[in-house]
């Protein structure tokens, strides 16, 4: 399934999700600053969950439009965010995402990305960085879990993800997972892309290679919110209302709904979007706390 829009020179518009911890969104919004970044996008606005005065403050400071509203969670600030946005593409990131790559390439990056959409080769892209992720993530210990490594890039950092070398062979234990639970281990493939060198002759028929880019069908890969380009009306008129409509009745992270738990299923996988992950631009750097008890970053904050 492909889904692009017009073949014309598309507008960009890039949106953060901000809520409370302007420490944070300040390092964000410097690290943007650097060399003539936002000179790619046509539209740059924060959307600020419980928005406050600082909010507005912060927001006139650096030059980005604001708007804001009650605290809805992840899944009902990136509604509002994408609603308060009017290009034909929109990168929408957090307020803790921070530029990893120069401000060349990170444009240059996007720009690519977004002409694999507007050409069909891909339906949305991950523009968090395939190998400097800034926080633990889960992603290479889950693909371990059933999978051994092959061939890991020299990029691989095993630091990122708490991974010893131990882990990277097969073993019978893996071999039971994978027979005993042949459809997890299938939908956990596609994160090889987060250790493997080339990944696409691992599993040629689920990813491709697209110049820069890896090509991941859906299929084998799940759905994040972290860092998403994506067409604003596949976003808003596909996505979003899926969420709406299957909200999660058990995982609601802070009493909200989500967009990757609602997301992440049956429907995701049989629809067969295709996913680009090329280098990346953006890691994860909060530093004054979480709202998530999980998080390393965590601090509790008085409400």
């Amino acid at each position: 399934m492909h889904y692009s829009v017009r073949m014309t020179k598309p507008s960009i518009g890039i949106g953060v999700l901000s809520w409370r911890a302007h420490k944070t969104l300040i390092q964000s919004l410097d690290s943007y600053r650097d060399n003539g970044f936002l000179d790619l996008f046509d539209q740059r606005i924060i959307y600020f969950s419980d928005i406050t005065d600082a909010d507005r403050e912060i927001a006139k400071q650096y030059g980005w439009e604001c708007a804001g509203g009650p605290n809805e969670g992840i899944a009902g600030g990136m509604k509002r965010l994408a609603e308060n946005m009017t290009t034909d593409y929109i990168l929408l990131l957090q307020n803790d995402n921070i530029i990893i790559e120069d401000a060349g390439f990170a444009r240059q990056h996007i720009s690519s990305a977004v002409e694999l959409m507007q050409a069909g080769r891909c339906d949305l892209a991950r523009m968090r960085h395939r190998w400097i992720m800034g926080e633990p993530s889960a992603d290479v210990n889950k693909y371990l879990n059933y999978y051994p490594a092959q061939n890991v890039s020299q990029d691989f950092r095993p630091e990122e993800h708490n991974e010893k070398k131990s882990n990277y062979r097969d073993n019978l234990a893996k071999m039971i997972k994978r027979a005993l639970r042949p459809i997890k281990a299938w939908r956990l493939r596609g994160r090889c892309i987060y250790i493997e060198s080339e990944p696409e002759k691992i599993y040629p028929k689920q990813i491709k290679r697209q110049g820069d880019f890896l090509i991941i069908d859906s299929s084998i890969l799940h759905f994040t919110d972290q860092c998403l380009l994506i067409s604003r009306s596949l976003w808003l008129d596909v996505l979003v209302p899926y969420v709406d409509a299957n909200p999660s009745k058990t995982r609601r992270p802070n009493g909200f709904q989500a967009p990757e738990i609602c997301i992440n299923g049956a429907w995701w996988r049989n629809k067969h979007y295709k996913i680009a992950q090329g280098l990346g631009v953006f890691g994860n750097a909060r530093i004054d706390g979480s709202y998530r008890p999980d998080h390393i970053g965590y601090e509790a904050i008085e409400k």
